[in-house]
Order: structure tokens, then C-alpha cells, then sequence
């Protein structure tokens, strides 16, 4: 249960205060109060944003100090998602580990009968030479 949230207030696109309120409604109504009608909230619990940063297109960004562009922030994950992404890449895992296992059974079992072969054809060439003594 989230008790808290963090909200953006966003003015034109720029970031001026990050907030902690319990509800979005609340969180948008602040900031219109404060910086007027064009004003919003957005939830900014998953990013390091920080005042002074820009949101436009969904999503949060960054001027980049040494080249003067926009660098998108990273979207960092809640630890329910993480736990989510790490049974997908673990189930992954292990079916790539059955593939492989099933593909180096076969392998053994093609060896078996190659080596089956060679021992066939040395018996064989073994009674060819007795033979001609």
C-alpha cells in the first residue's frame, strides 16, 4: 500500500517543486494554485528528477550541461517489477538450460553411434588383415 506519493509540479514544461501528497487530484490542484491554471502534477516517484529538470512527451529530461541537449531520465523500476522481470528472465534461463541440455544429450547420443561405427569398422578391418596373413 503506498501511503505517499511524489508528485512534479510542472510549469511550462520545467520542473519547480517536487511534492509528497497522498493523492493525485490533490497534488494537480496544489500546483495550479501555486503557479496558476497551465500548472499540473505528475507522479515522479520512478525518476531522479530533480527541480529545474523538463516533462514534456510522457516523459522526464534533463539539459545536459557539457552538450546543451535534452537527455531523457531513466525510468527506474518499482522492486515488485524488478522481482516480475527477474522470474521472466529467470524462466527464460531455464528453458535455454533444457534446450541446451536436450541439444548436448543429442550430441552424446550422435558421439555414441559415431564411436559405435569406428569400433565396427576397426573389428571389420582387423578381419580384413587376419584374413590376408
Amino acid at each position: 500500500m503506498i501511503v505517499h506519493e511524489v508528485f512534479a509540479q510542472v510549469v511550462k514544461g520545467r520542473i519547480e517543486n517536487i511534492v509528497i501528497c497522498d493523492n493525485y487530484p490533490m497534488a494537480d490542484h496544489l500546483a495550479k494554485c501555486i503557479y496558476g491554471p497551465e500548472a499540473y502534477a505528475v507522479d515522479c516517484l520512478q525518476y531522479r528528477c530533480i527541480i529545474g529538470d523538463l516533462h514534456h512527451d510522457n516523459s522526464f529530461w534533463r539539459i545536459d550541461e557539457e552538450t546543451g541537449e535534452e537527455v531523457e531520465l531513466e525510468y527506474v523500476p518499482t522492486q515488485e517489477q524488478q522481482v516480475q522481470q527477474l522470474v521472466a528472465e529467470n524462466e527464460e534461463l531455464a528453458t535455454q538450460l533444457t534446450d541446451t541440455q536436450l541439444a548436448l544429450t543429442g550430441q552424446y547420443e550422435e558421439n555414441l553411434a559415431l564411436q559405435e561405427e569406428v569400433t565396427n569398422t576397426q573389428i571389420a578391418l582387423t578381419e580384413l588383415y587376419e584374413a590376408s596373413l
